[in-house]
């Protein structure tokens, strides 16, 4: 199958297709109302969990007790289960930092109709955008993950129904499909869905899955249609 044409426009260079891999983000919530994300890719235990952070201020904190606040702006926490964890600072009309427990940095990501993320030193590393083939639907919100340079990273959906889950499936036909369908929760959002078109770095790992952090917790805009 040539994923090239499932991306839309020929300037969206889609390299080969090899070991394609699903990464579902879970929402939902502690026993505390927190917002949490699990990440997984394949069955069994979660390789990552995210957790909402309340914000400065004892009123913010008390929001999250009581249910009042479903995400929003404020520190969440991305923890791993080999690795660091990363602090995802989802802020209002500002960029998102990342940093690391002990306050070094890990990147930013600048929102926009193309959202770029940057490491540390300030270089790019990944661009977000709108997917040309549609990017708001029902059941989910649709973005593309590139490289500056174009060539395409992962497909990246954040899913609004519990039928979004079976979005992108024809994306990556070999990946044998571990999830169930669940029911819908009390939830801004259900949780995000990266199918990749190729193995990441450890950087763009980090960088991504962080981004999945602040869509489906920090609900910040990526894109256009999120606006």
């Amino acid at each position: 199958m040539d994923v090239r044409s499932l991306t839309g426009p020929p300037s969206i260079r889609s390299p080969p297709v090899t070991e394609p891999t699903v990464i579902e983000g879970r929402l939902g919530r502690r026993l505390n109302n927190a917002l949490i994300l699990e990440f997984r890719d394949g069955p069994g235990d979660p390789f990552g969990t995210a957790v909402q952070g309340g914000g400065d201020g004892i009123g913010r904190k008390l929001g999250v007790l009581f249910g009042f606040k479903n995400g929003g702006a404020g520190t969440h926490t991305y923890t791993p289960v080999e690795g660091s964890p990363v602090l995802v600072e989802s802020r209002e009309r500002a960029a998102t930092l990342l940093t690391r427990s002990d306050g070094s940095p890990v990147g930013q990501i600048e929102r926009g109709p193309t959202c770029i993320a940057r490491r540390a030193d300030g270089a790019e590393i990944l661009h977000f955008t709108d997917d040309p083939a549609g990017a708001k639907t029902l059941d989910a919100f649709r973005l593309i993950v590139t490289v500056p340079n174009g060539d395409l990273v992962a497909h990246l959906h954040v899913i609004r129904t519990i039928e979004g889950w079976s979005l992108g499936r024809e994306l990556v036909d070999d990946v044998i499909w571990w999830g169930r369908a669940g029911q819908p929760l009390r939830l801004p959002l259900l949780g995000t869905s990266l199918q990749l078109q190729r193995p990441l770095t450890p950087v763009e790992r980090e960088i991504v899955l962080a981004a999945c952090v602040d869509l489906a917790i920090g609900l910040r805009p990526y894109g256009t249609a999120m606006g």
